[in-house]
């Protein structure tokens, strides 16, 4: 669609570009991808009438098919674990929707980024992605430490962070900056977004959904009081999320700034920093801390190869117009680099560089067969080291599964398998289970379809897992698992039922008898699974998209 087709004052093309965005990157960068983005692209025209339908009777809606969100933690280090949340995919393209209704109105009031470096609203509308590429952490990193290096007049920095910052975002601070931004509520929009953060927080006046775009942005308008409030105050920074870097010309000045910051939000926003990560450090000291995080040197202080291998662009588009060219660049210039002796180095550390590891990893989706292969056997063998990215490889392993041979294959496989059956603490984390499962689900045979039968069982309370299990078992027709659960039907959660009336479609006239007989019960999101399936039905390529 040309870019000028899109109108973000019109809510319909809100809903088409939260839709194309969500196809193509998912819903979180921290969840397993949902089968429905394939059913976006699917019925695509439908989903979006369905959408625009529902921001005219939302409130009928929300009666009819409440959200079901995904709750769950995930790693932060060896030790730390964060909220992280997976938002009904079909109330999270609408609440994306909404919200870029209101983005450009969001960005427009923000500082620039010479401050501010986090979720610069810059949709691309020929590759539906929503911010800027140029402007994110690592540049936030890198200008702070070149402005510091750089600056005679600044002598400490003050490093601060907000603790649990999206969990405690108040809403009514959110819904006043909502309403600043739309005084004559003339789009509509605003009061709608207030209404699902409300039934997304189950009533509680605090916190929005952690890890989705739409949050992202309503983040950054909370926080752009702040941000103010700091520049009038003639105060230096720079800032990415909730990370705060302020430039002082003394230590006094660092603590006069840590009080008005601490203050100001506390005061206006109900927020308060985390005591453990609020430092004030001289000048040479934060130049050096700096280096340390963009570049991953801690013990590898002096690697060259480090540094380099740091600043490579590992990430590619496959869906651009040059992704062969991309792909081959990247794969060309990781030639230069020892992958498995900078991966074995690391894991003989009493605890790996997270940046450094999940860079090498990532590297291993554009590396050769036989390197990729290699650096797995490695893996598998030292997946408690490797815990705090463990996520990252179970992400790996699945987007390259195909290129695995049948023995490593069984290699990652048994690997799994032995954390279940020890009981592992990796797998005590409900994202990381989820990703194991996820692998499995790659490969249909008696060991796979044992263990996640096994899963399933012992977590029958867990969403994620639950719907992942099912997925596969739909996925590989196994007809009597399947036959066996339809009993369960008006037990099971909102998002398995979705799944089990897609599910029915591999029952032949088994599951046409069974929807004809519940059809009156099924939700007109319900709805929307059963058209999709049945246009799968008819071209026999359900499996495929699941």
């Amino acid at each position: 669609m040309p870019s000028t087709e899109f109108n973000l004052n019109n809510i319909e093309d809100c809903f088409r570009l939260a839709v194309k965005n969500i196809i193509k990157y998912g819903d979180t960068d921290i969840f397993p991808y949902p089968l429905e983005t394939r059913m976006f692209e699917d019925i695509e025209e439908d989903i979006i009438n369905s959408l625009c339908d529902t921001y005219q009777y939302l409130n009928d809606k929300l009666e009819q098919a409440m959200p079901l969100n995904i709750n769950c933690c995930a790693t932060v280090g060896y030790t730390g674990y964060r909220w992280a949340t997976q938002i009904d995919p079909y109330w999270n393209v609408f609440f994306l929707g909404l919200v870029l209704n209101l983005s450009n109105e969001i960005e427009e009031n923000r500082l620039d980024s010479d401050y501010v470096y986090s979720y610069r609203f810059k949709p691309n509308y020929n590759n539906f992605s929503l911010f800027s590429s140029d402007i994110g952490w690592k540049k936030f990193q890198k200008d702070s430490f070149e402005l510091c290096q750089n600056s005679d007049d600044i002598k400490y920095v003050l490093a601060c962070d907000i603790a649990d910052f999206y969990p405690r975002i108040y809403h009514h601070r959110l819904e006043n900056a909502l309403d600043d931004l739309d005084k004559k509520n003339l789009k509509n929009t605003s009061s709608k977004i207030k209404k699902l953060l409300q039934v997304f927080s189950n009533s509680k006046s605090y916190g929005v959904p952690v890890g989705c775009p739409a949050s992202r942005i309503l983040a950054e308008l909370l926080l752009n009081s702040i941000d103010h409030i700091l520049q009038i105050n003639g105060v230096k920074f720079k800032r990415f999320v909730d990370d705060y870097t302020i430039f002082c010309d003394s230590q006094e000045s660092a603590h006069s700034v840590l009080t008005l910051i601490t203050h100001k939000l506390m005061e206006n926003e109900g927020l308060t920093l985390q005591k453990h990560k609020t430092n004030i450090m001289s000048k040479d000291e934060f130049i050096s801390y700096t280096k340390a995080k963009i570049y991953g040197f801690d013990e590898d202080e002096n690697s060259t190869q480090v540094v380099e291998f740091m600043r490579l662009p590992i990430r590619y588009d496959p869906y651009s117009s040059d992704a062969d060219k991309q792909y081959e660049e990247i794969k060309d210039s990781l030639k230069n680099f020892d992958l498995l002796g900078m991966l074995s180095s690391e894991i003989q550390k009493s605890r790996i560089n997270q940046p450094l590891g999940k860079q090498l990893i990532k590297s291993l989706t554009v590396a050769e067969d036989t390197t990729l292969s290699s650096a797995f056997k490695i893996i598998i063998s030292n997946y408690n080291e490797l815990y705090p990215i463990f996520a990252t490889i179970m992400q790996v392993a699945i987007s390259c599964w195909k290129r695995f041979s049948k023995e490593i294959k069984q290699l990652i496989i048994d690997s799994i398998e032995n954390l279940i059956k020890n009981n592992s603490f990796i797998l005590k984390t409900e994202l990381n289970l989820a990703y194991a499962s996820k692998l499995l689900a790659k490969e249909n045979c008696d060991q796979t379809r044992i263990l996640l039968i096994e899963i399933y069982s012992k977590n029958n309370t867990s969403i994620i897992i639950t719907n992942i299990v099912t997925q596969a078992m739909i996925k590989w027709n196994q007809r009597y698992w399947l036959s066996d659960l339809k009993s369960k039907f008006h037990t099971m959660n909102m998002l398995q039922r979705r799944l089990f009336i897609i599910a029915s479609y591999q029952l032949d006239d088994e599951g046409d008898h069974w929807r004809k007989h519940n059809k009156k019960t099924f939700t007109f999101i319900e709805q929307l699974y059963i058209q999709w399936a049945s246009k799968r039905k008819q071209k026999n390529n359900i499996e495929e998209a699941l």
